[in-house]
């Protein structure tokens, strides 16, 4: 590292600790690269289409004045998203495609920040690349206060290490970034549950439900929930490859809970008001694409960049291969037959994307899976945990189940509580839409239940998909512990939904783990890898998958 290209670290330090009347910082784990050095940095995430980037990252320091973001020969302000200049966002456009951009933070005296790295742009859309990787899991978050429920950060860290060792070209990371659910944990029906989780996060910090997130306690307590589940989880190690965060139930500080005591979605305001603070403060949004409409829900907001949306993204890498993401939490609707778990301009957005084969291959990533249930409200399907002794009565759907009765399957015989006929609805529209391609497949890649599997779907209710199987891959858990699996918390391990035939391809596994995707014209091959606690942290340095499948 040439000292005329970076300020002498040690001098750096000394000078903020003096300036702070701090004797020493803390050591930040960066990247797998460990000769890089981040300087203050404590996190990075850069996202990316064919000719811009959106970055987030934060300090562990405030920073004083303004930063500059250099990417080549331009440069770009840093935007402040919290109020005690640790965290900033950068947005930069006008890039060229698929170049290899060099990056620089620089302080307001113009002394870079941390050592410079590459990011490169997307080829431009009409490009024809003949390869691209990509890496998709699930339920990375999780505090590590937080008892067995999620895997310890360290462990965490070194799943994710392995899956980026196989250099993929971006991450799209679904749903669950972050657990620090506030009714549906505060006033669960088992009290001394409920007292245990209101103890721990009084000892971590509160959340007020009544103020904002910023420039309030609030703003304080959600740094103090928030940055072991994604500063010290990620650090820099995404700082090269563009990244996609899709948010669920979790990331809008509830379980998506619906009884007679509480209905946990649509989002309150107070879940709006945290999720978006840290959205803005930790995770880079969707940026735009030319064929994804401005006019959609989420899509927009003043308080953010310009066309950025919030719940519905694009991964595109020429007319190679395309991705459409979508939030399936926020904007769900409670409005009977013609309900959805995401609003009418996104679902035909999917639909014309899904119908348009310009591009060689389509994969569909919705924030809830296809294919499977575990019984819980806010499916596509009417299933529910059935019990022996609640068989012949209505179940209250929930987290916990307070019937007392042990859980014997699922079943539709029994009426899940507040469920809409529209979200299958809206399930067999986008079913028939992906069978319905005429020269590519149909492919899904989701998270939530805590599993990781692939089976291709052949009938769906009275959609024969056998000509066109959909295949539904479950992406695998980055962080779930011990107790979080769906056999431990719901009594029932993924399952078939009712009315869907299932042909495994890759047995449903309740591991941690991840799936790669290596997409060519022709043909898109799925590697699934596997592991969990109680087997050797040492094996994960050389995990290899369990399940490989060519879908062609």
């Amino acid at each position: 590292m040439s000292a005329d290209l970076f300020w002498n670290r040690r001098r750096f330090i000394a000078t903020v600790a003096s300036a702070s009347g701090l004797a020493a910082l803390p050591k930040i784990a960066t990247s797998a690269d460990d000769n890089w050095d981040a300087g203050l940095l404590a996190h990075l995430i850069p996202a990316a289409n064919h000719n811009r980037f959106a970055i987030k990252a934060s300090f562990t320091q405030a920073i004083e004045g303004q930063l500059t973001l250099t990417v080549g020969g331009k440069a770009v302000l840093g935007h402040p998203t919290d109020t005690a200049g640790h965290f900033f966002s950068f947005d930069i456009g006008g890039l060229e495609p698929d170049v290899e951009y060099p990056l620089q933070i620089l302080s307001k005296h113009g002394t870079p920040l941390c050592d410079p790295w590459p990011l490169r742009t997307f080829p431009h859309p009409n490009s024809k690349p003949e390869h691209v990787r990509l890496l998709a899991y699930t339920c990375a978050g999780g505090h590590p206060g937080d008892g067995k429920w999620h895997l310890p950060t360290h462990i965490k860290r070194l799943l994710l290490r392995r899956a980026l060792s196989f250099n993929p070209h971006a991450v799209i990371a679904i749903g669950d970034h972050i657990y620090w659910d506030q009714r549906t944990e505060h006033e669960n029906p088992d009290e001394d549950y409920a007292s245990r989780v209101r103890a721990f996060h009084e000892s971590i910090g509160w959340l007020d439900k009544s103020l904002p997130a910023l420039g309030t306690k609030n703003e304080i307590s959600l740094k103090a929930a928030v940055d072991p589940q994604i500063s010290q989880l990620y650090g820099t190690l995404l700082r090269s490859i563009p990244s996609y965060f899709v948010s669920d139930d979790h990331d809008y500080f509830e379980n998506d809970n619906a009884n007679s005591r509480m209905v946990t979605f649509p989002p309150d305001h107070y879940q709006l008001e945290f999720a978006r603070f840290t959205r803005n403060a930790y995770l880079p949004e969707f940026l735009p694409d030319n064929e994804r409409p401005l006019a959609m829900p989420g899509t927009g907001a003043g308080d953010r960049a310009p066309e950025i949306s919030e719940a519905f993204g694009t991964f595109r890498y020429g007319r190679l291969a395309e991705a459409v993401i979508y939030d399936c939490a926020r904007f769900l609707s409670l409005k009977g037959g013609s309900a959805g778990l995401i609003p009418p301009e996104a679902e035909k957005w999917l639909l014309q994307r899904t119908h348009d084969q310009r591009v060689s291959q389509l994969v569909h990533v919705p924030s809830h899976p296809f294919g499977w249930s575990a019984g819980k409200w806010r499916e596509w399907y009417p299933d529910v945990a059935a019990t022996a002794e609640a068989s012949d009565k209505a179940l209250s759907n929930c987290f916990y189940c307070d019937s007392g009765g042990q859980v014997v399957g699922l079943t539709t015989d029994q009426e899940k509580y507040l469920w809409q006929s529209g979200w299958w609805n809206q399930h067999q529209r986008l079913l028939d839409g992906l069978t319905s391609q005429k020269h590519r497949n149909g492919i899904v890649l989701s998270g939530d239940l805590h599993a990781i599997g692939h089976a291709s779907l052949e009938r769906s209710g009275n959609l024969n998909l056998s000509k066109k199987p959909v295949h539904s891959i479950l992406t695998g858990t980055l962080g779930t512990g011990e107790d979080g699996w769906p056999s431990d918390a719901r009594g029932t391990p993924p399952l078939p939904a009712t009315g869907l035939f299932h042909k495994t391809r890759g047995d449903v596994l309740e591991k941690n783990g991840f799936t790669l995707l290596d997409i060519t014209p022709s043909d898109v091959t799925v590697r699934l890898f596997a592991w969990k606690s109680g087997e050797s942290l040492n094996a994960i340095d050389s995990l290899e998958p369990y399940h490989t499948y060519t879908i062609t």
